[in-house]
């Protein structure tokens, strides 16, 4: 039997720029994957995505399960691993977790198949963290270097992708995770380093930047183009598969990398679009 690939992605609370976002996510991910693949959002406002009506898998959390997901530790990011881990109990299905500032960008049928014969993804791997000279980071390390071995590579959890049969993965990447906090290591960066570390373990992991534009480095300049073409599919009345089309046909392509100057955040503020 061929198994369908479940993609997910999380969007929490009512903030407007957070919802845009996750729309036009799903949407690309609606017009590049495969037949028969199944798209779900986990969401405490399951109200502000009823407009894809049946298209979309609304799987609702309310703030007991938000804060229970927070863990022991009472840490946000776990959040981000235990909605993949929420997704993969819903039905044998393959599973590919997509930030909401992700935009897919080619046909995904290649993924969902390496997905099936074994490979794990996530986004990119962006450093090896014992090497890294940045501050935070290297704080970081300074923390686990007795715990694991250099040069401990760091991956990007934007993108996180199972086949069904390495569900079993996503359980070792929370009980890394929960083991680190237990023995002190506090950063923001710990659950991204303990997918990371599981994901590498099964000796299949991929980088996903084929398939993928991660925007996180460029919020601002996406989101207008986002409600530029939100603002299309509302005028023009479009329905979902028609919103699909525009999506494919007419896709946002803007630097994924800003570098931010130090006046560049007292500008926004002024400009009143400060979050």
């Amino acid at each position: 039997m061929t198994l369908p690939t479940r993609f997910v992605t999380l969007s929490l609370g009512e903030r407007h720029d957070l919802t845009a976002r996750a729309h036009l996510s799903i949407l690309s991910a609606m017009a590049w994957a495969p037949a028969g693949s199944e798209f779900c959002i986990v969401t405490d406002r399951p109200d502000l995505f009823g407009w894809f009506g049946p298209r979309l898998r609304i799987l609702a959390v309310d703030a007991a399960t938000v804060r229970a997901w927070r863990g022991r530790h009472d840490f946000f990011w776990r959040v981000e691993l235990m909605t993949v881990v929420h997704a993969a109990a819903q039905g044998p299905a393959h599973v590919v977790y997509h930030d909401s500032d992700v935009l897919m960008r080619r046909d995904l049928t290649d993924l969902c198949s390496a997905l099936a014969a074994g490979d794990v993804f996530m986004h990119e791997h962006e450093y090896d963290l014992a090497r890294s000279r940045r501050a935070g980071q290297r704080r970081l390390w300074r923390q686990i270097a007795s715990r694991i071995p250099a040069p401990c590579p760091m991956w990007n959890a934007g993108l996180i992708a199972v086949g069904a049969g390495n569900h079993a993965v996503l359980g070792n990447a929370l009980e890394t995770l929960d083991r680190l906090m237990d023995e002190g290591v506090a950063h923001t960066l710990v659950e991204q380093l303990s997918i990371s570390l599981a994901f590498a373990a099964t000796g299949r992991l991929r980088d996903g930047r084929t398939w993928m534009d991660h925007f996180w480095s460029n919020k601002e300049g996406y989101a207008v183009a986002i409600d530029r073409q939100l603002a299309q599919i509302l005028t023009r009345r479009l329905d979902v598969d028609g919103a699909i089309a525009l999506v494919r046909s007419e896709p946002i392509l803007l630097p994924l990398v800003v570098r931010k100057r130090w006046w560049s955040k007292l500008l926004i503020r002024l400009a009143g679009h400060g979050s």
